[in-house]
């Protein structure tokens, strides 16, 4: 028998830490971007992202995008939908690694593919906001991520471990 690491077909061969994890980010100061630092010593993959922008009556059209950045803060791959929030508008945005194209709207949502991207323990994602006016903020931030042990995976407990 196969000694597999991940437990599922498509996951990294890395020891999984745990379940995948719902976190409840905090929102940032009108007009910023929210931002979501990898520390510690596990790879993360972002499975969904959910955020709500309320926009200002300043006229503007705003876009909404997941941004991967590298430990030396470029980024290098990004996630977005092919629509803009108007002004004065509230408008939630649905990033999900099991979409394949983007569905708008959906109950006033926007639904949008998010690349499965593994991301080391010195790189970030960021929710940037296209053309952001000093008061739009952003809110309700949701993700939910899988992590994997990076170092001192422990070892498996089953009768074939270590064969």
């Amino acid at each position: 028998m196969h000694d597999l690491r991940a437990p599922l077909l498509d996951s990294p061969p890395l020891q999984r830490y745990g379940l995948p994890e719902v976190v409840y980010g905090t929102s940032p100061a009108a007009g910023a971007d929210f931002v979501q630092e990898l520390g510690g010593n596990f790879h993360t993959r972002l499975l969904s992202v959910f955020c709500r922008l309320v926009c200002s009556a300043d006229v503007a059209a705003r876009e909404v995008v997941v941004e991967y950045r590298n430990g030396e803060d470029s980024r290098f791959a990004l996630a977005g939908a092919s629509t803009s929030a108007a002004a004065a508008s509230t408008v939630d945005y649905f990033f999900s690694a099991w979409l394949a194209t983007d569905i708008f709207p959906v109950d006033t949502s926007v639904l949008a593919p998010l690349p499965p991207i593994l991301l080391p323990p010195s790189f970030d994602f960021r929710i940037h906001v296209v053309n952001i006016q000093a008061t739009d903020q952003l809110s309700r931030i949701r993700f939910t991520w899988e992590r994997f042990y990076t170092t001192n995976q422990p070892k498996p407990n089953a009768p074939h471990a270590g064969t």
